[in-house]
């Protein structure tokens, strides 16, 4: 049986292979299980792009395998494009980094072996579960221990003896009976510099974690009065017909709403704007921070005014348009059937977004976050507003991911205590949204 062979590392642009135990099959065997796992099936774009690095690695094409090649190669770029202003692949990439560390996490699959593509590189290794595990457990160690492989040179040139050249022989005999007290004060000099270090690493490991949610999310929690959840709606007439998104004014008598047009009014909220719902109220559930929910159909301007608000979706949402109106990115509607995001400081820019497109293909929806003061409430508002669903599901992922929160505050190096408003990009495949992408943002 033909065996494949480990990829151990990737150096000067060539592979170097070390003989594995498993065969083709069982690799490909294995390729199988991780793209029809929960994690990969219900996408198109994933697996295929996993399925070509695989088999390409397999048949020795590594060299084929940079960012441009598998561009024009599996997204079907054309051979010059800007792989700046398409970096598919390197999203794609790391999509796949996050979802292949997901299902080896799962229960059941530790046995397994591994198929990983390391940061920086998009040709795959193929490691046995138990070679996979040494090297985890080899990187804690080195995490750890870090301090103490600074200091060792250190301490080489600090240790003298008898032999150390240039001493004359009364200095040695007084070296040597100092020995034993110098190995002991080194000893202790050593645990205590690599104490102070793994200390100052915990500490610095504490003071980043969640910077990026505490940047975005700190006014809302620290308030210390419940968040109002508000989410948009979609409302149907006596006649099922879709409704224009507006505050409901409905069929009062003596400033009541009669049961009649409360059982014919129908408030639908999306399935996507629930599943961003849940996300957002997850964080703040960990958080420990009160809120409430109302439907944007049924809130009032003095709702608005009681504390901080998250507002969720776009142009379903009459509080969303009203507020974000406002500010440098605003939603637009040319026409029922296509909607867009524009800057109006810059008419040039704008994101639009086809109703009409077919959910089967490729597209891009677009999406507004924003973290700021508004003085016309006098609250922190936050936005998480798509112009289409994929977009709102995207923009809630951006505002509790605190990676994502934080590689676009390091990038932009953006100050304490800043407003911001953020564009994202969020490439739809089967209907799915892929990770967001800022494209454009405010800060004031």
């Amino acid at each position: 049986m033909e065996r494949a062979k480990v990829v151990t590392a990737h150096h000067e642009g060539k592979n170097v292979f070390e003989e594995g135990r498993f065969s083709r099959s069982e690799l490909l065997d294995q390729l199988e299980r991780i793209v029809r796992s929960k994690h990969f099936r219900n996408s198109k774009r994933y697996p295929t792009f996993l399925r070509f690095v695989v088999e390409q690695t397999l048949a020795g094409k590594t060299e084929g395998l940079k960012e441009r090649t598998l561009g024009v190669d599996v997204f079907a770029r054309p051979n010059h494009y800007d792989t700046n202003e398409d970096p598919i692949v390197r999203v794609t990439a790391g999509e796949i980094r996050k979802r292949i560390a997901q299902y080896y996490q799962e229960p059941g699959h530790e046995e397994e072996l591994r198929i990983d593509l390391p940061l920086g590189s998009y040709v795959p290794h193929f490691l046995p579960a138990a070679h996979a595990i040494r090297i985890a457990e080899h990187d804690n160690h080195r995490d750890r221990s870090d301090a103490s492989i600074a200091i060792a040179p250190l301490l080489e040139h600090v240790m003298v003896g008898p032999e150390a050249p240039g001493l004359t022989a009364k200095q040695s005999v007084a070296v040597t009976g100092m020995g034993g007290w110098r190995k002991i004060f080194l000893s202790g000099l050593l645990t205590l510099l690599v104490t102070t270090a793994a200390v100052g690493a915990i500490l610095l490991r504490n003071h980043w974690r969640d910077q990026g949610i505490k940047y975005f999310w700190r006014p809302i929690i620290a308030s210390g009065t419940p968040a109002l959840i508000v989410i948009g709606v979609h409302s149907l007439d006596e006649r099922g017909h879709d409704e224009p998104t507006k505050i409901h004014e409905s069929s009062m008598q003596d400033g009541q709403e009669n049961m009649l047009a409360a059982m014919v009014r129908s408030d639908m909220v999306p399935v996507s704007d629930i599943v961003s719902y849940s996300e957002i109220t997850d964080l703040l559930t960990r958080r420990t921070h009160v809120y409430r929910t109302k439907g944007s159909a049924d809130t009032t301007f003095e709702d608005l005014r009681q504390g901080p608000v998250i507002l969720i979706g776009g142009l379903d949402n009459v509080w969303t348009k009203r507020l974000v109106a406002l500010l440098r990115y605003s939603f637009f509607a040319s026409t029922q059937l296509e909607s867009e995001i524009r800057d109006s400081k810059d008419p040039s820019h704008v994101w639009k977004f086809d109703n009409m497109q077919l959910v089967s293909g490729a597209s891009r929806d677009y999406a507004i976050v924003a973290s700021y003061f508004d003085s016309t409430i006098g609250q922190h508002v936050l936005v998480v507003a798509g112009i289409g669903k994929a977009g709102t599901q995207a923009a809630a992922e951006f505002v509790t991911s605190d990676q994502d929160l934080k590689s676009w505050l390091t990038e932009e190096k953006v100050p304490r205590g800043k407003n911001v408003e953020l564009v994202l990009s969020t490439e739809i495949l089967d209907g799915q949204p892929g990770p967001p992408h800022v494209v454009a943002s405010s800060i004031w």
